[in-house]
């Protein structure tokens, strides 16, 4: 599939008077240098999310460390990410992208040289800036390239993108974790530094015309708005996002290897396995449940999905052999190939063209504050009380979250699709 002529991947078009456009492939023409570039940045980032819990570890001795890690990050994420969509609004997107592309690659070269817990979460915290930056970016010119009859589609090529990174690089990491923990590091300076390499020489700018205007207007507002965030679709959004990135950040990439590898006793390079497995699923699901959320709505898989992480959170509480544990995190994958997607594309759709950055920047707020207090809450529910209640806390807040989504959001895509977004100011 393609958008048609050669560049009409970062073609800009007005939200009001929406073009009829198909969803651009991995692997096409237009789309494969944007695409391509995801799939090897998360090669990269799925082999550090396997290691830098592991080297937490192995540096503190002590298993809060590894949640703890998780938790700064996500300050230095959460920090960046309203900053960076007010300055993509202001200045473009790709700028953005590829300074915070540097920041990612120069922290990940210099991680293979400390041997101290502090040293080496002060790195993380600088490259985390780095990806706040990427991922907020990236959110902003997904959203630009595309409008709410395809937009769960154009979603759903980025997550396969990703997934296909993020399958191979746990695999390539659990080999290099049997080695030494520093060389899955540089497999993330270089992933980095070819992704930097081709934003700069390949990306365009997406920046509609409205934002130039309004940014460029002597009157304009100069600080972040919020008013538009005062609204029942924004606070559904924002439980559901709290909740999507305390299961993935906080417990299945931070604490869940810990356990495995501590309590259950699990080798590397079987944890790695799991993840993989994890993302093949999820990889499997994402294509199909584009193509729902676009014809039915973004609602249809983003309710059951979080009831599913719930089921799984829970699964994980309770499973002490290898093919429970294996079952769970297959059901795991299935929810996060419903959620990943339906979310993301709900957020694009609610967002103003005009303040489009400001927007996904504040919802960004809220995707890493569930990476930030969540690890530290379960972490240490987990080393006070164990596994059980730390993994049943998260499994409860999901639940939440699927109910008042349910209740409280509206429904955006397939037959809501004319739905206008939330008016700019």
């Amino acid at each position: 599939m393609s958008f048609g002529p050669p560049g009409a991947l970062m073609e800009r078009r007005p939200v009001s008077a929406p073009v009829r456009r198909t969803a651009p492939g991995a692997f096409s023409r237009d789309g494969a240098p944007f695409f391509v570039t995801f799939f090897i940045w998360s090669v990269g980032t799925g082999a550090q999310g396997l290691a830098r819990p592991l080297f937490a570890f192995l540096v503190s001795g002590n298993v809060f460390y590894a949640p703890l890690i998780a938790a700064t990050n996500a300050l230095a994420r959460m920090a960046a990410g309203p900053i960076t969509g007010y300055m993509t609004d202001r200045v473009g997107r790709k700028p953005l992208i590829v300074l915070g592309t540097g920041l990612r690659a120069g922290s990940s070269f210099a991680e293979i040289f400390v041997d101290t817990f502090a040293a080496f979460a002060v790195l993380e915290f600088i490259g985390q800036i780095g990806v706040s930056m990427w991922v907020t970016s990236t959110n902003v010119l997904i959203a630009d390239v595309s409008d709410t009859s395809n937009r769960g589609r154009v979603v759903a090529a980025r997550t396969v993108s990703q997934r296909l990174g993020m399958i191979l690089g746990p695999l390539i990491a659990g080999g290099l974790a049997m080695i030494d923990l520093r060389w899955v590091f540089a497999l993330n300076g270089v992933t980095k530094t070819v992704s930097l390499l081709i934003a700069l020489f390949l990306f365009a700018e997406t920046r509609p015309d409205s934002a130039k205007e309004r940014t460029s207007q002597p009157g304009a507002r100069r600080g972040l708005d919020f008013s538009f965030f005062r609204s029942r679709a924004f606070v559904a959004l924002a439980v559901a996002t709290f909740g999507l990135s305390m299961m993935a950040q906080g417990v299945f990439m931070s604490l869940l290897p810990v356990h495995l590898k501590d309590v259950l006793e699990m080798p590397e390079g079987q944890i790695g396995l799991l993840a993989t497995l994890a993302g093949a699923v999820a990889l499997g699901v994402a294509m199909p449940n584009g193509w729902l959320v676009d014809r039915f709505g973004r609602k249809k898989t983003l309710v059951p999905g979080l009831a599913l992480l719930a089921a799984a959170a829970f699964g994980f509480a309770n499973a002490g052999a290898f093919g429970a544990v294996l079952a769970v995190v297959l059901l795991y994958g299935v929810a996060e190939g419903f959620v990943m997607g339906s979310s993301q594309a709900y957020a694009m759709d609610l967002a103003p063209e005009a303040r489009r950055g400001e927007f996904l920047g504040v919802w960004a707020v809220f995707q890493n504050a569930g990476a930030f207090g969540a690890p530290l809450v379960i972490g240490a529910l987990y080393a006070a009380l164990g596994p059980y209640a730390a993994f049943t806390a998260a499994a409860a807040w999901l639940l939440v979250s699927a109910v008042l989504m349910a209740v409280l959001g509206p429904e955006t895509g397939g037959r809501a699709r004319t739905r206008a977004p939330i008016r700019s100011p």
